[in-house]
């Protein structure tokens, strides 16, 4: 038996306890495809080409809207992959307004590649989605040109523009933001960027500048994450549990859930939600393992997480 089939089994066999889930939010990946090739990512773009199916979708909502032990701050449409590469996201959408009285924020991260006229229309008039992100790093045109490969800025540009264009003149206005990663050398403000960069930022309602990190630690990338590695140590040191693990959970595209955001790769499968529900994945054997050994100060153990630097509060 496989290690997915046998967690599946783990998760499903047993009663799952009933009360509040500590979950904060789930990340769900439409497309386990990106038309990008970042500097600063750790994706493996030899992966099964695999899409969300509605029926998948709606089950994954359903369990959610019908466990009220799962409160959640948000829903995030998105992982490892470019969200509007889905061949059917106003079906996708569709099944979120079905049900949207009844779901926590939904919030959309796009890198802008694909977000032509058409895909503007399908996000503002679909009434599913609340907030959306767009990933723009760099701060230069030459520095988002060396990480964001082979996306030019000018195209990613004009398309954001015209995003805030239509938002601006919608019926219901989306809240808007930006993901900016910017090389460690640099600081985390927006006085040393282009005007470009500056004036585009200035328009939407947040921007959020990070210092890259290693994601799950599975590949090189030439990333200077020590800042994060000392943060780490000492929150290590005070038996301290990752954030992700405790407050996260990823539906991929095949039904496959992982455990973190930062596994793009879907080394941390715990089961799976065609034939699973969120709860019993939540305790699934694998998963709490996982935390077991992060609370004995083991996390070396843990084969996803020993190489991550990880995320504490």
């Amino acid at each position: 038996m496989s290690e997915a089939k046998q967690t599946n089994a783990d998760a499903g066999g047993v009663a799952a306890p009933a009360g509040r889930l500590s979950l904060e939010w789930l990340n769900l990946e439409f497309a386990s495809i990106c038309n990008l090739r970042c500097k600063w990512c750790s994706l493996d773009h030899d992966k099964p080409k695999q899409f969300m199916s509605r029926e998948l979708l709606a089950k994954v909502l359903d369990d959610l809207i019908n466990d009220a032990g799962i409160r959640l701050d948000r829903i995030e449409l998105h992982n490892a992959g470019e969200t509007l590469l889905h061949p059917d996201l106003a079906g996708m959408f569709a099944e979120i307004k079905a049900r949207k009285a009844a779901l926590p924020r939904i919030n959309l991260l796009t890198n802008a590649g694909a977000l032509n006229a058409a895909r503007i229309d399908t996000i503002l008039g679909s009434g599913a989605i609340d907030d959306i992100r767009f990933s723009v790093d760099g701060g230069t045109r030459e520095l988002f040109e060396d990480l964001r490969r082979p996306a030019k800025w000018a195209a990613i540009r004009a398309n954001i523009h015209n995003f805030l264009d239509a938002n601006a003149a919608a019926p219901r206005r989306l809240c808007t933001g930006v993901i900016c990663i910017v090389d460690p050398s640099r600081p985390l403000t927006t006085d040393w960027m282009e005007p470009e960069f500056r004036a585009l930022f200035a328009r939407l309602d947040d921007v959020s500048l990070r210092h890259p990190h290693n994601w799950d630690g599975s590949a090189e990338l030439g990333i200077d994450d020590r800042g994060y590695e000392r943060h780490a140590e000492s929150m290590l040191a005070k038996k301290k549990v990752c954030y992700f693990l405790v407050k996260d959970m990823v539906v991929l595209p095949n039904g496959d859930a992982t455990v973190c955001c930062a596994d793009l790769n879907a080394r941390g499968v715990i089961g799976n939600a065609n034939q699973s529900t969120l709860r019993e994945l939540y305790f699934s054997s694998r998963r709490q393992q996982m935390l077991r050994l992060f609370e004995a100060g083991r996390k070396h153990e843990i084969e996803l997480c020993r190489g991550c630097t990880g995320y504490y509060q």
